[in-house]
């Protein structure tokens, strides 16, 4: 067998902070103005073997991943760069294992980035592989539900924020990914997303001005009948304008060129996907019939690329993980994800912009 190798990615961290500052300016300026981000940030396991959970047993020094503490602050020290980049208000994590490494990780953002997240959302849920979703935040949630409509299947938080007296909902989720029979995943991601549009047909059925954002890794297309039929995140800006009555979501992605969508690279079949989505309730778009407190700021819906977490040679998301295969033997990647992460800046419309 060939010896291992590690492939570490060079960063030039304060070089690329620059180059996005110009690009990404923080909105950020008192409470008129938030910044939410989702990632899927790729198994972000402590090197502690949990006894009553074997999923994270690939994720320890002894195990397949060989998995220590150098990587773990490795790992961590590349999420809060991309993270300091995008300085986002209330970040939406997937793929993380436990609270310990959502403290680890706002622990590097405060010393080595200088940034603050002291609001932490997490619970332990029932996923075969150990992976939770959560989020962390520069405000306190002023009301939390999770649920889970399948057995065995990440939970979906939904968080409710009040910031300058403007309340948004956010909802985290991770569904079922596509592997086994096609019809079964199906079946799975159908009742996931059944269960979000029921949740968020209550908050628009109480208030059809709510400003409600539903974003995470959806492990679908933009266009499938689970996304756009069973869950009602609808593509196309002028069809969810025309059927706000019916409570549907607009999917922001759909906004962008169709080259610009794709969050993760699936090499076997060389396809972009946009698996990483975020959809708003339709009082958020300007020019709404209805205003919600919140108003996503035109053209600010991006997938978020890190110079540093992009491969130069194929553009596509620098990941980290151990890696073996007759093409490359026995490597260690050390990049960032194999999913960019999705970012969107919103703002408080002008009537209701609370005075100074």
């Amino acid at each position: 067998m060939r010896r291992g190798r590690v492939l570490g990615v060079v960063v030039q961290a304060g070089v690329c902070a620059a180059l996005l500052a110009a690009a990404w300016p923080s909105v950020s300026c008192g409470t008129n103005a938030l910044v939410v981000a989702s990632w899927n940030v790729e198994n972000l396991f402590d090197t502690e073997d949990d006894p009553t959970h074997d999923g994270d047993d690939g994720y320890t020094p002894r195990g397949w991943s060989r998995w220590t503490e150098a990587r773990y602050a490795l790992k961590l020290e590349h999420l809060s760069q991309v993270i300091a980049a995008m300085r986002p208000d209330i970040l939406c994590l997937i793929e993380v294992e436990n609270r310990r490494v959502l403290e680890d990780l706002t622990r590097v953002l405060r010393e080595r980035q200088g940034l603050d997240y002291p609001v932490i959302l997490h619970r332990d849920g029932g996923d075969h592989r150990g992976i939770d979703v959560a989020m962390i935040a520069r405000y306190p949630a002023c009301g939390t539900n999770w649920f889970c409509a399948v057995e065995g299947q990440r939970d979906v938080l939904a968080c409710d924020f009040e910031v300058g007296g403007r309340r948004l909902a956010v909802l985290v989720n991770h569904w079922k990914s596509q592997l086994g029979k096609k019809e079964e995943s199906d079946a799975i991601r159908t009742r996931e997303a059944e269960a979000v549009r029921a949740y968020v047909d209550r908050l628009l059925k109480a208030d059809p001005g709510a400003a409600v954002v539903v974003t995470g890794d959806f492990n679908d297309a933009l266009d499938s009948p689970v996304l756009v039929g069973a869950a009602g995140f609808v593509p196309d800006e002028a069809a969810a304008r025309a059927r706000a009555g019916e409570r549907v979501l607009y999917n922001l992605a759909g906004g962008l060129p169709e080259g610009e969508r794709g969050t993760y690279y699936y090499s076997p079949a060389k396809q972009w996907n946009a698996l990483d989505s975020m959809s708003v309730s339709p009082g958020m778009l300007a020019g709404a019939g209805v205003a919600a407190p919140w108003r996503v700021r035109a053209g600010t819906y991006r997938v978020f690329k890190f110079p540093a977490h992009v491969s130069e040679q194929s553009g596509v998301p620098q990941p980290f993980r151990r890696v073996r295969s007759k093409e490359v033997g026995d490597v260690y990647l050390t990049g960032y994800s194999d999913h960019f992460p999705i970012r969107v800046e919103l703002e408080a419309p002008p009537q209701a912009t609370a005075a100074p």
